[in-house]
């Protein structure tokens, strides 16, 4: 029998293992219990009242968190009836419009997350990199190449170049090895929004090793990430393996 969880629990739990809005915080909360199979695929979750009652908070943070799940691609929202659990069965998917780090959605998703570095230098920039981050090319970036995989399986190749003057040597040290957003999170420098392409590519020299698809299939992402004050922090292609990865966009009338 699955023991039940109070209100006063939810409210320990944002505060300790979550941040941002508090529809953020109810979001991300909902999200772990989404994936942790509180609910099987079909079934009905609780309505606005009963979660703004668990969570302690105005049902306007809980429509918003609802959405937000939503355009994950985690639950279905059927107006009159309640929201239903979507049977996104093992895949790693991600909402389009999100801008979450890929390596935490995979974990989420249940899986085992790695980033693997094939190359870090702290370089010039070329001409694409000083327009897309409003330096020189006389300025310094961080240029990582890096494979992403979920439970061993390369499922994207990412080619990112950062400002080196939002950085710290610390900090440097740490996006060559792991989350690029964990790392920034730790002088504050965390994104707040993107500019992003989306394209479908078909190329042989995109990824390298094993992990490159035979086929040259992928999904390309593009991006430029700003920070609260508009400064860019960040440009870089990510390659999403075909197949690999899903991402949802939800459209509604």
């Amino acid at each position: 029998m699955r023991k039940k969880i109070t209100s006063i629990g939810f409210q320990k739990n944002l505060s300790k293992e979550t941040s941002g809005s508090l529809a953020d915080q109810v979001r991300d909360h909902l999200r772990k219990r989404i994936l942790n199979h509180e609910w099987q695929a079909g079934a009905k979750i609780p309505g606005e009242f009963e979660l703004a009652a668990q969570y302690k908070v105005a049902r306007v943070t809980i429509r918003t968190a609802l959405r937000s799940l939503e355009t994950q691609g985690l639950i279905d929202i059927r107006h009159g009836s309640g929201a239903y659990i979507a049977d996104f069965g093992d895949s790693v998917r991600a909402g389009l419009q999100e801008l979450r780090s890929i390596t935490q959605t995979i974990r989420e998703m249940g899986h085992k997350a790695e980033m693997i570095t094939r190359s870090s230098e702290v370089r010039k920039a070329t001409e694409k990199e000083a327009l897309d981050l409003q330096i020189t090319q006389e300025s310094g970036v961080l240029h990582i190449e890096r494979a992403i995989t979920a439970d061993g399986e390369v499922v994207a190749f990412s080619y990112d170049t950062f400002n080196v003057e939002e950085l710290t040597p610390a900090v440097i040290r740490r996006i060559s090895t792991g989350s690029a957003f964990a790392a920034l999170d730790s002088i504050r420098k965390h994104p707040v929004r993107a500019r992003a392409e989306i394209h479908a590519i078909s190329s042989k020299e995109i990824g390298w090793g094993r992990g490159r698809p035979p086929s040259g299939l992928y999904l390309l992402l593009r991006q430029v990430h700003y920070l609260r004050n508009g400064s860019p922090i960040v440009t870089g292609d990510t390659y999403f393996v075909e197949g690999k990865f899903q991402f949802i966009i939800h459209r509604t009338i």
